[in-house]
């Protein structure tokens, strides 16, 4: 693992300077881990499955819809009711079948994804960080691979007070 400055901070709003200081000093790639939804949590840069958790419920909802129009047609077509001259395969009565269906997929694939995908953004974040964030900390961590000694200078003097320890 490449090697992180680590600092610890009580107010969410000093944490959110320090951020803000190291976009300004051209220093990337900070990660925050916060207990709560602080405004310096939307302040840095998001990577990984931020953005894929909508794309599971989508693929859920349409299995649910497949899923639901299959059900509802093998269904009408095997019991072979006489309807008195209507369709046996009637989409019009089976919309709310077919949209319950659709909402429990979408819904539990939602869950399911999010419980993977939490899994897998945990095991990015090292143990040393998760264990110095509490209910009333957040640790900003800066990874220094890749940056030239000038912005590394700059990362530590940004973090100041609250730098905790240098991760190897």
């Amino acid at each position: 693992m490449p090697e992180e400055l680590v600092a610890v901070y009580a107010d969410p709003d000093e944490a959110l300077r320090v951020v803000l200081a190291l976009r300004d000093r051209g220093v990337a790639g900070a990660q925050v881990s916060s207990p709560a939804a602080f405004p310096v949590v939307h302040e840095v840069e998001h990577t990984g499955h931020s953005r894929t958790l909508g794309w599971f419920a989508l693929g859920g909802g349409l299995t649910g819809l497949g899923c639901a129009a299959a059900l509802q047609v093998v269904t009408s077509r095997s019991l072979g009711l006489v309807v008195g001259g209507k369709p046996i395969v009637a989409w019009t009565a089976f919309g709310v079948v077919m949209f319950e269906l659709t909402m429990l997929f979408a819904g539990a694939t939602n869950f399911l994804a999010l419980v993977l995908l939490s899994a897998l953004a945990r095991r990015r974040v090292a143990r040393a960080v998760r264990d110095q964030v509490s209910s009333e900390r957040i640790v900003v961590v800066v990874p220094l691979g890749g940056l030239d000694p000038q912005r590394r200078a700059a990362a530590r003097g940004v973090l100041g007070d609250g730098l905790a320890e240098a991760l190897p």
